[in-house]
């Protein structure tokens, strides 16, 4: 089974497991015919968190290939010449200043090197996406809407427009792109390995392009490059009805949230209540207080992290007893907010069950769409702006060691939450979810719905989705035209806003006692699931 954001990727890897391949030469085969066909999204220049079930060891192994902070990066490095914030957009999230070292080609490289299998050499793994780049891919739509959204920003570092436009006008859907400068470092990757993106020739082109681009010069230089290294990490644990949860650690903190979103749900019966306004009321207040505060995890090298604390019963029973069917949580402290204004988080998901059991999912992103926006000149990869994820304004923390604060080495605290379900010691379900909306919050409406009240894979993925926002409700339209439901929040207080699509997601439902598994995408997304 594969499950990837696009069908090419997708098919480029059911060829791999069809050919003898396991799940981890699949995961890279897919991830790279993305850093082509979706270059917004992912890609070489930006970091990922690697999830794999050893069918062999029956262990779940989480490595972590985040971007690191520059060792000169310092907390004011994002204020202007009067002390004062640079504007997020295109102030800091554009140019070299807020490129990380990227991690994802040596995270793919290491865990293949450790998991994937003989018959297929990394260098291998790159061939269909050195084949979409050099003879051309068409434009999925996704890639044309954000060339649209963000042609100022592309624009301020390709001033001749000399990608994804023709004419100074955005490309559209279905034009065919060739990328003969990504296929040049596709194939110095197949040559040389990842040392020739971490010490050699495109390294230089790297820091060339972050300190000497026509915007805003970066700090990242050749040693950063050559001191990355990928973190192998514990995953974190959560029990759930009767099932056991596992998802990547820090510096991400997105499986902690959903598990004390769990952990909080734990304590009422959901089953009982069905397809209610009292299921979805609990849906919001669970929110409000499981992802109102999300400090406390950081980068496990440098920060003591109490993920006991955090994950802990006690932790959840403190809490749970403020949630009331028949009130509104109203304290500021329960201010769930979203995105800082211009930022819009872009990613990827890949999702593979090989034959003899193994598991990958793969998660990458670059930060927003484009990354910084910043092509690396003759290399054709953009570079992430995941610097952007630290606090930009040093006066705005009151503790001066906060991990909120940017130093040199640090991995900013990502939002990833790849989730492996077991039941009675055998894998249940597998759930990720990318894109623009927090993944916590996405995958706690899937479960709800799957574990809770029932449904079936392709239902749990269909079902209107409730997303808090600041301490309105947003809802989808097929939740919020459900007047009944609608009303009775509305009365409780709920302020309620009607929203378009919320988040991506993907699912495999392992079919107890019969062998099969069942993948599907989310209908919200142009993403495919294929299997044989």
């Amino acid at each position: 089974m594969v499950i990837s954001p696009d069908p090419r990727a997708t098919q480029a890897a059911l060829e791999v497991l069809k050919q003898g391949g396991n799940a981890v030469d699949a995961a890279v085969t897919a991830q790279w015919v993305l850093n082509v066909v979706a270059p917004q999204a992912s890609g070489i220049g930006g970091g990922g968190l690697f999830l794999f079930y050893d069918i062999g060891t029956r262990r779940i192994l989480s490595f972590d290939g985040s971007v690191k902070a520059p060792a000169k990066a310092f907390p004011g490095m994002f204020l202007d010449e009067n002390g004062k914030p640079l504007p997020y957009q295109p102030g800091r999230n554009t140019g070299g200043l807020s490129v990380g070292v990227p991690g994802l080609l040596k995270l793919t490289e290491e865990v293949h090197a450790k998991y994937g299998t003989h018959k297929f050499p990394f260098s291998k793994l790159m061939e269909p996406a050195v084949r979409y780049a050099e003879e051309g891919a068409a434009m999925s739509a996704e890639l044309a809407r954000e060339v649209r959204e963000n042609a100022k920003r592309l624009t301020l570092l390709d001033p001749e427009r000399v990608v994804f436009f023709e004419n100074g006008i955005p490309l559209r859907e279905g034009k065919k792109i060739l990328q003969p400068g990504l296929a040049k470092t596709f194939r110095l990757i197949q040559d040389k390995g990842a040392e020739v993106f971490y010490r050699g020739a495109i390294a230089k082109a790297v820091v060339h392009a972050v300190r000497g681009n026509v915007y805003r010069k970066g700090l990242l230089d050749e040693k950063d490059l050559e001191d990355y290294t990928v973190a192998a990490r514990d995953p974190v644990h959560a029990s759930y009805q009767d099932y056991d949860l596992f998802s990547a650690g820090p510096p991400s903190d997105g499986g902690v949230m959903l598990f004390r979103g769990l952990n909080l749900l734990s304590g009422f019966g959901i089953p009982g209540l069905g397809q209610s306004s009292e299921t979805y009321h609990l849906l919001g207040e669970v929110q409000k207080i499981a992802f109102s505060k999300r400090s406390g995890v950081a980068d496990p090298d440098l920060f003591d992290v109490p993920l006991k604390e955090l994950l802990s019963e006690a932790w959840a029973q403190d809490r749970v007893n403020r949630i009331k069917f028949d009130q509104v949580l109203k304290s500021e402290e329960t201010k769930v907010a979203g995105p800082e204004r211009g930022k819009k988080p872009a990613g990827s998901s890949v999702m593979i069950v090989d034959p003899q059991g193994n598991i990958a999912v793969l998660s990458a992103t670059l930060g927003d769409a484009f990354g910084s926006a910043l092509r690396v000149p003759g290399y054709g990869f953009f570079l992430n702006d995941l610097l952007t994820d630290f606090i930009a304004d040093p006066a705005s923390v009151k503790d001066p060691g906060s991990p909120e604060l940017i130093s040199g080495g640090q991995r900013p605290r990502g939002a990833e939450a790849p989730a492996f379900i077991f039941e009675k010691g055998k894998p249940s379900l597998l759930l990720n979810a990318y894109g623009p909306e927090d993944p916590a919050a996405v995958l706690l409406n899937v479960l709800v719905q799957k574990i809770d009240l029932r449904a079936s894979c392709s239902q749990a993925l269909e079902a209107p989705r409730l997303l808090v926002r600041d301490k309105a409700l947003r809802m989808e339209p097929g939740l919020y035209d459900r007047e009944t439901i609608r009303l009775k929040l509305a009365l409780l207080g709920h302020g309620i806003e009607k929203e378009g699509p919320i988040g991506s997601a993907q699912i495999v439902c392992f079919v107890e006692g019969s062998g099969r598994i069942e993948g599907e995408s989310d209908p919200r997304s142009s993403g495919s699931a294929a299997g044989f």
